[in-house]
């Protein structure tokens, strides 16, 4: 997450500097699904580094395509657009889902060989899909008349002056510091529910499987929902409702006893995630200089990225020394803070 942090900007600012974001995103999903499908092949710490390979290719690629929303969509149907592409990519977490329970259950849930053919399959996957993005999605494409040595140079100055004009552009830095609050809160949540679950209401990995699949289908309807909330009352206002329910769902968490309420404050939680990865993304289209979207998406991703490193941090510390609960109510403070700096974000519907 650090080194995606560091690397993704640069690679969205060669991105907006070429015109040719595909070449970007095929270049580095192919990579990541030839790493991902090697991990299964190799002894611990090659496949930890071919698994950081993966993963860095992943979030280059990923957040050069957020940038292509400002190609395919208008300010009328932006949110909806983008909630069709969370929609869709939550439906793939089903299906993926799926794809490793047959396999799972083929060759044994605790099993080293259905383990590791998890791999390859997730990366073939990966790659089948991606082919419709790759064959149906063009590039504007501009012509470029410098050297790769002097593309290089002007995306670093483009990067530096970015970093140094941030606070002029009006709104973003407060978006970008409660980004990384409320992903935070998200990210933790996702990474410690099955573990919560299984302590608080004893549930088996088997079944945390169908849960999952009932939360990315409450995803799927959030953001379809949420996006079209956000094009007709605009992101901000759209952002702030949804952190408003994040609050209400970490209350619920805290109150969780049995599995009909872990249930409902998963489907919730699923609901408002989606909502929020479709909605974050016309935000920060509308805050951003046309010129440099790819590498604003790079500095977006970067929030979340660390926000994927520190929330997890707190969050175990604090649970190791005192419990759940008190977590929690941690995680709820970073959506209380996320929620007050939206409000010094400027609405543009």
């Amino acid at each position: 997450m650090l080194l995606a942090g560091i690397f993704v900007p640069f690679i969205g600012a060669l991105s907006d500097i070429t015109g040719r974001r595909m070449n970007f995103v095929i270049f580095f999903t192919i990579i990541c699904a030839i790493f991902t499908a090697l991990t299964a092949y190799v002894s611990l710490y090659p496949a930890l580094i071919f698994a950081l390979i993966a993963m860095l290719t992943y979030h280059a690629a990923l957040d050069v395509y957020d940038a292509k929303l400002m190609d395919i969509s208008t300010n009328k149907n932006r949110g909806k657009i983008s909630g069709y592409g969370v929609g869709l990519g939550y439906l793939g977490a089903i299906l993926s889902l799926l794809m490793a329970y047959v396999i799972l259950r083929v060759y044994g849930w605790d099993s080293a060989i259905g383990i590791k053919s998890v791999f390859p399959a997730t990366a073939l996957f990966f790659l089948l899909f991606s082919l419709i993005t790759f064959n149906l999605v063009k590039d504007k494409v501009k012509k470029i008349s410098i050297s790769i040595k002097d593309m290089v140079k002007k995306a670093f100055f483009q990067i530096k002056d970015t970093i140094t004009k941030l606070p002029k552009y009006r709104g973003l830095l407060p978006f970008l510091i409660a980004s990384f609050l409320y992903t935070d809160g998200m990210n933790t949540v996702i990474l410690f529910l099955y573990l919560y679950a299984r302590e608080q209401i004893k549930l088996a990995l088997i079944d945390f499987f169908y849960f999952y699949a009932l939360f990315a289908l409450a995803a799927i309807i959030g953001s379809l929902i949420f996006g079209k909330i956000s094009d007709r009352i605009g992101p901000k206002r759209t952002l702030i409702m949804l952190v408003i329910i994040w609050t209400f769902i970490i209350m619920l968490l805290m109150k969780v006893s049995n599995i009909q309420s872990f249930i409902i404050a998963g489907c919730l939680g699923g609901a408002a995630l989606g909502g929020v990865w479709t909605v974050t993304r016309p935000m920060l289209v509308k805050l951003s200089p046309r010129k440099k979207i790819a590498q604003l998406f790079g500095f977006q991703g970067l929030t979340e990225k660390f926000s994927g490193v520190l929330g997890p941090i707190i969050f175990g510390f604090v649970v190791v020394r005192a419990n759940y609960q008190v977590a929690l109510s941690v995680l709820l403070g970073f959506f209380v803070l996320g929620l007050l700096l939206l409000f010094f974000v400027p609405n543009r519907k």
